[in-house]
Formats: C-alpha cells, structure tokens, sequence
C-alpha cells in the first residue's frame, strides 16, 4: 500500500520537482563555495564550474526519482544517447532561431550593423546550456512524463505547455501575449520532440541552441531578458511582427514557424505509435 502511494502520479510529481528544486539549490551554493574555495578569478571558467555542479545535480534528482521511486532504468537520460543527440537538438535549436531571424530580415524588420567579438559567446552559452538542463528535466522529464503516463498525451501536452507560458510571465517585459506564444511555439515543439526520442537529450539541446543562438549570436532578449550577442543587429518594427520588448518569441512568426515545427514532431510520434491514451479511453 505505502509503495502505491509512493509512486502514485501525483506523489511523484510532487516530490520530483521538490527533489529538484532542492538539489539545484544546493548545488548553487556548493558551486558557489567552490569557487571562492578555489579563488577562481577568471569569471567565465566560475560560471562554468557553477553550471556544472548544477547540471550534475539535477541529472542526479532525476536519477533518484526515477531509479528509487519509480523503481526502473533512467533510459530518459541513457549516456549512450547523450553526446549526438545533444548536437543535434543544438543544431535543431539553432536552426528554428536562424529561420526566424532570416524571416524577420527578409521582412526587413531585422538589421546587421557589424560583429562584435566571440568572447561574448561564453557567457550566454554557460547560461543556456544550465537553463536547458534545469527547465526540461522539470518540465518534460517530471511534469509532462508522469501526467501523461497518468492521463494521456493531449492532456499533459496541453498542461505542460500552459505551464511553461506561464512560467514566463513573471519574466521582464512579459505580457499575456508572450506566455501565450511561449506556451505554443516552445512548450508543444519541446514536448513534440521529447515524444519522438522518449529521451531528454535532444530537448535539452534545443533548449540550450535555442536560447544560445537568440541571445548569444542575434543579440536579441531571450524571454524579455536583454542579452549582448556576437551580431550587433537591431530588431523594429510592430510589436506583433517583431515580439517588442520582450524578443522575438513574442513574435507571430515565431509563433507560426514553431507550431510547423511542432506539428512535423507530433507526426513523427504518432508513426511512432508514442501516444499515450487518455485512462477512460485506454480500455479501447
């Protein structure tokens, strides 16, 4: 009795995101602790230390929930898998920003003045690949996972996506307009694609090529939040095509090209066969 409540969907869901929340804020104190420890002076090797006690502790709060909890193999976060298809969802990532920008350029709403130099690529990379880990092991790997194993595809789909529009509103320069465009183009095409794989790897790579190519290279504001990036280029123009104040993944185009996206994944699960019935139907 006490193991089936233990790994009742809704236990689970509680104490996997508490388990993360836990151990990543540990491990940004421990982080932090090594580092003056170490008296480590360069800023860009500090950020990288941190990020990677970080990233090593959520992995690990996902392991113990799967592994001690649920009581089977963490095939989400299989090490075989690790290496290409982070690449790949880089590549993914990267790829969905540039079709962006080039559509914004074509436009004409987006403007090159010059190219700044690549040392400003470390910081926004060492953030995007912490931010990918964090947020996709707690949005898809516990949130959209253990509800849709609970009450079907379409259901978790829709919550998780909702969730993570939302997550985004507290951002700078957020408006019900970006959480609803997050929550379309960001929370269904990750969702899509971790259906695909059934592993995090690809998910947290186009997280972290998402987020790097915006704010890294373009420059633009990821989430609402101004970023300095190799390019130094403009974006103006009505705030329906280019997204205002908050960047581009407010943007209509932003939005129409990731649900194209989106929908390419979810097709690809569906011959698959990745779907997950919804409970009252699964007796069918």
């Amino acid at each position: 009795m006490l193991l089936k409540i233990i790994r009742y969907p809704l236990t689970r869901l509680v104490f996997g995101i508490t388990l993360l929340i836990g151990f990543v804020f540990a491990a940004g104190n421990a982080g932090q602790f090594l580092t003056d420890r170490l008296t480590i002076e360069n800023t860009t090797a500090a950020a990288a230390l941190r990020t990677g006690v970080v990233i090593i502790a959520a992995c690990f709060s996902y392991w113990t929930l799967v592994r001690f909890i649920e009581g089977r193999a963490v095939t989400e976060l299989s090490a075989r898998y690790a290496a290409p298809e982070l690449v790949i969802g880089m590549l993914i990532g990267a790829g969905f920003i540039s079709s962006v920008m080039g559509a914004l350029y074509l436009l004409g709403f987006f403007e090159l003045h010059g190219v700044r130099g690549a040392n400003l690529l470390a910081a926004p990379l060492i953030a995007a690949i912490a931010t990918g880990f964090v947020e996709e092991i707690a949005l898809r790997g516990v949130i959209f996972r253990i509800i849709e194993e609970w009450l079907g595809t379409w259901i978790s789909l829709l919550f998780s996506a909702a969730l993570f529009g939302a997550l985004h509103l507290g951002n700078d320069n957020a408006t019900l307009v970006a959480g609803v465009a997050i929550a379309l183009e960001a929370g269904v095409l990750l969702a899509a694609v971790y259906m695909v794989t059934r592993r995090l790897w690809v998910v947290i790579g186009l997280h972290a090529g998402w987020n790097f190519t915006l704010g890294g290279v373009y420059g633009g504001a990821v989430s609402g939040f101004e970023q300095e990036g190799l390019l130094d280029a403009s974006i103006t123009g009505p705030e329906l095509i280019t997204g205002g104040a908050f960047g581009v993944e407010a943007s209509v185009v932003t939005i129409a090209i990731g649900l194209v996206l989106a929908a390419y994944f979810l097709f690809r699960a569906h011959q698959k066969e990745r779907f997950i019935a919804a409970p009252w139907r699964r007796g069918a």
